[in-house]
C-alpha cells in the first residue's frame, strides 16, 4: 500500500462505524443498561468484564486492561494491521479510502489493480463473444441465459498463453500491475511471464461494492488440472475472506437468510431460479472470516453440500467454523442433496420449488446425530450403555466449549444431559468448570496481564481540568459551546494539572465538530496521552447530568482556580516589574467580575 490515508478520512470513517455491532458479529454481547458486556476475547475468564461503551464508540476489559476503538478490535482480534484493519472497515460502510493529497501516488497501487482487473473483465467477456463454441456451450449444455452471462460478466481466456498478456501487458508498468493482480504468472525455470488463467471460463469476482478484486477459472476439459482455479492471494483478493455472489445477494432489502454452496455454477443456477439470496464459498471449505461477514447481515445460514461423504465431511468442517459464532440470534441449517446431485444439476433438473422444499436440517440436529453415529448410538435411548453415554459426553464436550456462554450453548447442553441421563447442572460443571485451551481465534494481548490503570470511581475523585475531559470525550461538541475568550485565559494562564491535555483536546474537537473519542484516542495512540485518556474515558457519568451546563459551570470554576494560582503566585514575589503589576490589576479585576 502506498500513499498516506487521509486523517480527515479516519476521523469520518470512525463516526460511521457502530462498535456495538462490529464487535457483536465476533463476540456475543449482552445489555447491561448503558453499556454492552461480554467475556473478554483478548484473555480467558468466566465473569465479563469486557465493556463496550457505546456513547464514545469504545470498548475497555477491566481484567487485562485491553483498550481501543473498531480500529483497535479488528488489529487485534482479526490480527490485521492498521491499514488493513481501516480497509476492512471502509468496506464493511461501503466507502473507499480516502489518501491524502500530496501523498500519494498520481495512480496508487489499489486503483491500478482495480483498473486492470476491470480491463481483463471486459477482454474476457469479449473473447467469449467472439467464440461461439464456448458461448454454446455456456448456452445449451449449461444452460445459462443471456441475461445471467450479463449480470454475472462471464467471461473466456483464449487456450494461447499470452493473450492478456499481449493485450494488456503493452509496457513494464501494466506488466507489473498484471503480475500484482494475479492476472499473469512469471515461470520459475525461465522466468517468462504467461497468462494464468487458459483456454477456461472466467468468472468475476466482485468485493461488496462490485469491484472486481479475482477471478476463479473452470476447466473445459477433463485434463486440465485443477478443475478449478482462483486468483492468487493479492493485495485486494484473499480467498479465505471472499464470497462469490455476495455483492449480488446483498442487494435485496430485506435479507434474513442466505444459501451457502460450493461452486460458482452453483451459486449462478440458484440467482438463475430465482433465488437471489445465495454465495459461494469458491469451491474452499467454508471459512471463519466468510461466516462472520455474513453473520454480520444475515442472522440464518443454509448450507448446501452433496449427499457423499464429502458433502458430509464439508458440512461437519463448517460446523465446527461456525460453533464459535453462535447465539441464540443466529442460526444455522444444513441441506444435504442425494449423492449424484450438486445445486447446480438439482435445480435444473427439478426446479427451484423442490430444492427449496429439501429438509433442512438444524446444526444442533447435524451434530449430536454425526456423533451418535460415530458410537453406534442405540435407539430408544435406554438400551445405550454407561460407556456409550460416557464417549457421547467426551466427543460432545470439545464442540459444546467451542460455544459461546448462552441460552444457545445451555440448550445444547440441555439435549446432552437428557441423552446421557445426567443432572445438566452437573454436566455443566464438569464441562466448563475444567481448566481448557483459549477458544479458536482468542488470543491474550500479552502472556501478562496489562498493568492496571488507577481506580476512578467518579467525577469527584477528578480536577476539574480532567473533569473537562471526561465531558469532552463523551460529547466531543461541547467545544462548540466554549467562548473565544475563555480559551484565550486558559492559554494566557499558567498552565498546571491536565490543561495542556484540556487545551490540545478543545483545539483538536473545535476544528472536527463530529469527531468522536474513537477518533480522539486514535489521534493520540501511542503519544504521552493514551494511557490517561484511557483512565478517563471510563469514568461513569450520571446520564440525567446536563452536560453542557456541568462543561459551562467547570470552566468557569477552572479559570476561577487559575486565576486564583496566579495571583497568589505573583503577590508572594519580593517584587514586580511593571508587566507583572498590570497583569496582577487584570486579575483583580477578572476575578471580582467573575464573582460579583
Amino acid at each position: 500500500m502506498t500513499g498516506t490515508i487521509s486523517r480527515n478520512f479516519i476521523d469520518d470513517l470512525l463516526t460511521r462505524v457502530d462498535i456495538v455491532q462490529l464487535v457483536n458479529s465476533y463476540v456475543p454481547l449482552r445489555k447491561a443498561g448503558r453499556y454492552f458486556t461480554a467475556c473478554c476475547p483478548f484473555h480467558q475468564e468466566k465473569t465479563p468484564s469486557f465493556i463496550i461503551f457505546p456513547e464514545n464508540q469504545h470498548y475497555h476489559c477491566f481484567g487485562c486492561g485491553a483498550h481501543g476503538t473498531s480500529i483497535t478490535f479488528l488489529m487485534e482480534y482479526c490480527r490485521l494491521n492498521y491499514v488493513e484493519a481501516i480497509q476492512e472497515l471502509a468496506t464493511q460502510v461501503g466507502v473507499e479510502v480516502v489518501y491524502e493529497t500530496g501523498h500519494s501516488p498520481k495512480y496508487s497501487e489499489p486503483s491500478a489493480l482495480y483498473d486492470i482487473l476491470a480491463q481483463a473483465a471486459t477482454y474476457y467477456q469479449q473473447q467469449l463473444l467472439n467464440n461461439p463454441p464456448i458461448l454454446n456451450y455456456l448456452r445449451e449444455t449449461r444452460k445459462l441465459t443471456d441475461q445471467i452471462l450479463h449480470d454475472f460478466n462471464l467471461g473466456y481466456a483464449p487456450g494461447d498463453r499470452d493473450n492478456l498478456l499481449r493485450t494488456l501487458g503493452t509496457n513494464s508498468e501494466k506488466k507489473s500491475w498484471l503480475l500484482k493482480a494475479g492476472l499473469i504468472k512469471q515461470l520459475e525455470n525461465t522466468g517468462h511471464l504467461q497468462d494464468r488463467f487458459c483456454h477456461r471460463v472466467v468468472f468475476p469476482i466482485h468485493d461488496r461494492q462490485g469491484r472486481i478484486i479475482g477471478f476463479g477459472g473452470r476447466a473445459l476439459t477433463q485434463q486440465q488440472v485443477p478443475k478449478y482455479l482462483n486468483s492468487p492471494e493479492t493485495p485486494l483478493f484473499q480467498k479465505g475472506r471472499e464470497l462469490y455472489g455476495w455483492y449480488f445477494a446483498r442487494k435485496i432489502r430485506q435479507l434474513h437468510s442466505v444459501f451457502v454452496v460450493e461452486g460458482y455454477l452453483d451459486l449462478i443456477a440458484l440467482v438463475q431460479h430465482n433465488i437471489p439470496n445465495g454465495v459461494a464459498t469458491l469451491g474452499t471449505a467454508t471459512t471463519r472470516d466468510q461466516l462472520i461477514r455474513l453473520f454480520q447481515e444475515v442472522p440464518k445460514l443454509i448450507f448446501c453440500f452433496d449427499g457423499d461423504a464429502a458433502g458430509r465431511q464439508a458440512a461437519w468442517r463448517a460446523l465446527e467454523t461456525a460453533l464459535p459464532l453462535l447465539h441464540s440470534e443466529r442460526q444455522v441449517y444444513f441441506i444435504f442433496l442425494p449423492e449424484t446431485e450438486d445445486p447446480d444439476s438439482f435445480i435444473r433438473k427439478h426446479g427451484p420449488d423442490p430444492f427449496q422444499k429439501l429438509p433442512q436440517i438444524p446444526l444442533s440436529d447435524l451434530l449430536f446425530s454425526t456423533l451418535k453415529n460415530q458410537i453406534n448410538w442405540q435407539t430408544p435411548d435406554e438400551r445405550n450403555s454407561a460407556e456409550q453415554r460416557s464417549l457421547l459426553i467426551e466427543k460432545a464436550k470439545k464442540l459444546l466449549k467451542l460455544l459461546p456462554s448462552g441460552i444457545y450453548q445451555h440448550s445444547l447442553l440441555q439435549q446432552l444431559a437428557e441423552d446421557s441421563r445426567l443432572p445438566v447442572e452437573k454436566l455443566s460443571d464438569w464441562i466448563f468448570n475444567q481448566p481448557s485451551t483459549p477458544k479458536s481465534g482468542y488470543r491474550p494481548i500479552s502472556p501478562t496481564p496489562a498493568p492496571q490503570l488507577p481506580n476512578i470511581k467518579s467525577l469527584r475523585d477528578l480536577s476539574i481540568a480532567e473533569q473537562m475531559i471526561v465531558f469532552l470525550l463523551q460529547q466531543p461538541n461541547l467545544s462548540q459551546h466554549l467562548q473565544a475568550t475563555d480559551y484565550q485565559k486558559l492559554i494566557s494562564l499558567k498552565q498546571q494539572d491536565n490543561v495542556q491535555l484540556l487545551l490540545e483536546l478543545l483545539s483538536l474537537t473545535q476544528q472536527n465538530p463530529q469527531m468522536t473519542y474513537a477518533g480522539i484516542y486514535e489521534h493520540w495512540q501511542g503519544t504521552v496521552y493514551e494511557q490517561r485518556l484511557k483512565q478517563l474515558a471510563n469514568v461513569d457519568i450520571d446520564s440525567k447530568l446536563n452536560k453542557e451546563q456541568e462543561f459551562a459551570d467547570a470552566m468557569n470554576r477552572l479559570l476561577n482556580y487559575m486565576i486564583k494560582q496566579r495571583i497568589q503566585d505573583l503577590t508572594q514575589k519580593n517584587s514586580l516589574s511593571v508587566e507583572e503589576s498590570q497583569e496582577l490589576q487584570d486579575l483583580f479585576a477578572e476575578l471580582k467580575k467573575s464573582n460579583p
